[in-house]
């Protein structure tokens, strides 16, 4: 009933900063995709419930990297509170060992582990597909708005675009120019003072209606060229011309499910080329699963040290933000090496893993023996002095 009773009270305690960093770590990773969101919304219309289905397709690429990070915090948050409070000191007097404090974590580790490894191997690769096919579908419907004024839109296959001003809310546009390479014999340049633009699904095509301008047309077989004035000229792209390349596109590592990959690596040795990229993906979506157990013992090793300074909330956000640069600058390591096929991909992807792994094994049998690790006075210090200047500019702001 004791060890029930304890296992409760520690989950109690990290679950609730467990969601508060999970909310705060994914919103910071989606500041710049929600911004770019505000904007299809504001300048391309495209309506709220569109917008949050794209974010719902998004958030699962986030939140495999976001949840670890959430649950390192929460520990050191959790257990240096109780460090702080003395709890964990009671507990020990009272006969309380580190194994036991450890095992409730470990479950909720393996748990979160479990999300995790879905995720990467289900959630993830399922969103990016939907997440390609809804963009098209906007793309498809709106691609008329998404020409961009002051700016040369090469977007469209042998076709270039510049406008001069697009007049809201975006179906009118003046100072048109207009390269049409399509035909290989010619070449047409057409001008144009106000251009309408729409969109035909029964026919499937791009139209800009331009008013008041003039064609002026190169052969490569003879010199010059001529020149035809026009009140209205109708300019028409196939739809299919413009997006064809993206849907047809095949879909990347990441957006394809384990079995395809395992199947694209072996057509790809079949044929005697390297599959780096697909050994790359497949790696990195089951050590991702493995790192919530990691982030456990590290984060249970650190709050559990012998240390002069008592452990804080400012003390807990310094050593998580020390610990996650340290395990993602090994990460990027990693990639960088497996990517440039100088290291296997297996041991690319789980030196994070197995590094920040071995050093919580090392801190976890020091904390069991309460033996402090050398010049940790200096470093709880460090971490405690950079707390306090980041709980002072949080104030600040």
């Amino acid at each position: 009933m004791k060890r029930k009773t304890l296992a409760r009270y520690i989950v109690s305690e990290i679950l609730p900063p467990f969601f508060v960093g999970l909310l705060a770590f994914t919103f910071v990773l989606l500041i710049a995709r929600i911004l770019k969101l505000i904007e299809l919304v504001v300048t391309r219309g495209v309506p709220l419930l569109q917008i949050g289905k794209l974010l719902s397709l998004i958030l699962p690429t986030f939140l495999e990297l976001t949840v670890p990070m959430a649950f390192l915090l929460a520990i050191l948050l959790a257990l240096g509170r109780l460090s702080h409070d003395h709890e964990i000191l009671a507990l020990k007097a009272s006969g309380v060992g580190p194994y036991q404090i450890l095992w409730p974590i470990a479950i909720l580790a393996v748990i979160i582990a479990a999300i995790t490894l879905c995720l990467t191997l289900f959630a993830r690769p399922a969103a990016n597909q939907a997440l390609r096919k809804e963009l098209y579908s906007i793309a498809r419907s709106r691609i008329g708005t998404a020409l961009k004024e002051k700016v040369f839109n090469d977007d469209f296959p042998k076709i270039l675009i510049y406008l001069e001003e697009i007049i809201p809310p975006g179906n009118t546009a003046q100072g048109v120019l207009i390269v049409d390479k399509r035909d290989a014999a010619k070449e047409d340049i057409i001008l144009g003072k106000v251009a309408m633009i729409s969109t035909d699904e029964q026919t499937n095509t791009l139209g800009l209606k331009l008013f008041d301008g003039s064609i002026y047309e190169t052969e490569k077989k003879r010199p010059g060229f001529s020149q035809t004035r026009f009140n209205i000229y109708d300019f028409k792209v196939d739809l299919d011309e413009l997006i064809g390349p993206v849907k047809k596109k095949d879909s990347g590592p990441k957006d394809v499910s384990v079995k395809h990959l395992l199947h694209a690596i072996d057509e790809k040795e079949k044929n005697g080329a390297t599959a780096i990229p697909e050994r790359m993906e497949l790696q990195q979506r089951f050590s991702f699963a493995f790192v919530p157990l990691v982030f456990c013992l590290l984060g249970v090793s650190l709050t559990l040290l012998p240390r002069s300074v008592r452990a804080s909330r400012s003390w807990g956000f310094a050593l998580c933000l020390f610990w996650l640069l340290t395990y993602y600058g090994l990460l990027s390591l990693g990639k960088a090496l497996g990517d440039k096929g100088i290291v296997w991909p297996a041991p690319a992807l789980w030196l994070p893993n197995f590094v920040v792994g071995s050093i919580s094994v090392h801190l976890f049998l020091r904390a069991v023996r309460e033996s402090p690790l050398l010049m940790m006075a200096k470093f709880d210090a460090a971490f405690a002095w950079v707390g306090k200047v980041m709980n002072r500019l949080a104030r600040r702001r």
